[in-house]
């Protein structure tokens, strides 16, 4: 009988050694030894390179045992295949919208440390939800839009230094559009995530019709430019008085200006886009990837995102270039709303560059503002027939798109947005705003006498 137990405990015991054996590896993944994590990400492959060496040498990196980190900057349409096939641990850096989607389809993993959530709450990093309720991604950092001026040009032509967005379409920063120069530089929209950005701030902060009307005096007030770099090279040599910038380009126009150029704090008008970060679905490292966000959100991984990206934390980076920008930019956030605006985000780009920054339609803007200008600095009109005059030429157009009149309105432009991706329909819609913008623009230049 004692021989019968004692065969039965060796037996357990040999069996609990060979288990132990198999799922050693497995208990080590899961305690953070000996873990490489990969991270898809839009940063380039040198920011890449930077974030991993801070990451690295970090206590966290050493406490779970993450001994490798690789960040692959991968397009955003081969994301979900990363998860599909398990060759991510993590997704870093994107749009708003990107991360929404893999929630809402189900690749992303629930965060669910309570480390981690705690620090995220305490430091007002936003937290992101599915239906259920389970954190699907969180923010650990912001970029922001505002805009860039060169002082040396608005000395040039005398124009004031603006604060707000409504000052860029005002008369008094017309005056060097009167020479022949218009001091901002835009970019197209369709090519630039700074342009887009600012058509969707300035309409969701202004409301729908105040906001196209801002926006087609900017235009008129604008050399029309390719890209954001562009703007940012135009504002850093001085060929214009501002441009929309993201701020890290804001602060490289900066440097390469040698101080002539200045990032500008819009009164309540910064637009933060936020850094997610997130954990894909099928991962064998997710108490390392949670390491990892922890780090982001620590005052070692602020300190880092600030430093290396001059994205804005979600605390006060001491002793950084940002230390200055984050005071300033507190109280001027404007609390922009992603969800709302990707409801028609493509139907206001393509309404922008047609209506505005075309280059028939823009010139017709340029010969209307400068004469309107003109006759009220000359006091032919009031400030209130000036006032008039914007709301006649900025309001919303009424526009003949697929045999139907319609006027362009919020509810209108969310409801053909998805039909936009399609670059046929995006042409057909941008041919009718078009014709619609020159019937306007040459009825308000003739009445003028232009």
């Amino acid at each position: 009988m004692r021989r019968r137990i004692l065969v039965a405990v060796v037996s357990i015991i040999v069996i609990a050694g060979i288990l132990l054996a198999l799922l050693a590896p497995q208990i080590l993944t899961q305690q953070g030894r000996e873990v490489r994590l990969v991270v898809v990400t839009r940063l380039a492959p040198e920011e890449g390179n930077a974030l991993r060496e801070r990451f690295l040498k970090s206590d966290i990196a050493a406490k779970y045992g993450i001994k490798d980190i690789e960040f692959r900057k991968e397009d955003v349409g081969k994301w979900r295949s990363f998860v599909e096939s398990g060759a991510v641990d993590v997704f870093l850096i994107g749009g708003y919208a990107v991360y929404n989607s893999l929630c809402r389809d189900g690749y992303l993993e629930p965060i669910t440390s309570r480390e981690v959530i705690s620090r995220a709450s305490s430091i007002g990093a936003e937290i992101y939800r599915d239906d259920k309720g389970n954190v699907c991604f969180i923010s650990v950092s912001r970029t922001i839009f505002s805009f860039t001026v060169n002082n040396d040009y608005l000395s040039r032509y005398s124009l004031p230094k603006p604060s707000s967005w409504e000052d860029l379409a005002s008369p008094a920063f017309s005056a060097s559009l009167l020479k022949g120069d218009p001091a901002i530089s835009f970019p197209m929209p369709s090519k630039s995530t700074t342009a887009a950005r600012t058509l969707q701030l300035i309409l969701q902060k202004y409301g729908w019709d105040r906001g196209w009307q801002i926006l087609t005096i900017i235009g008129a007030n604008s050399k029309i430019v390719e890209s954001s770099e562009k703007a940012r090279d135009d504002v850093a040599t001085g060929i214009s008085g501002a441009a929309p910038t993201v701020l890290i380009y804001g602060l490289r126009a900066v440097n390469a200006s040698g101080g002539k150029a200045e990032f500008v704090i819009a009164t309540q008008g910064l637009l933060p886009d936020i850094s997610p970060v997130a954990i894909a679905k099928n991962t064998k490292n997710k108490e390392a990837a949670e390491a990892f966000i922890l780090w982001l959100l620590s005052d070692e991984g602020q300190k880092a995102l600030a430093e290396l990206f001059y994205y804005l934390p979600y605390q006060l980076p001491k002793g950084t270039p940002l230390e200055e920008i984050y005071r300033k930019a507190t109280g001027n956030i404007y609390p922009y709303d992603p969800e709302d605006s990707s409801k028609w985000e493509l139907s206001a780009v393509y309404y922008f560059e047609a209506a505005i920054a075309d280059s028939d339609t823009n010139t017709l803007l340029k010969k209307i503002w400068s004469k309107a200008v003109s006759l009220y600095l000359n006091g032919s009109i009031s400030s209130r027939d000036l006032e008039a005059l914007v709301a006649k030429l900025g309001s919303p157009l009424e526009i003949d798109y697929k045999g139907a009149k319609s006027v362009f309105t919020k509810e209108f432009a969310s409801n053909i947005n998805n039909m936009l991706r399609s670059p046929q329909e995006a042409d057909l819609f941008k041919s009718a705003v078009k014709k619609a913008a020159i019937e306007r623009y040459s009825s308000i230049l003739k009445s003028l006498g232009g």
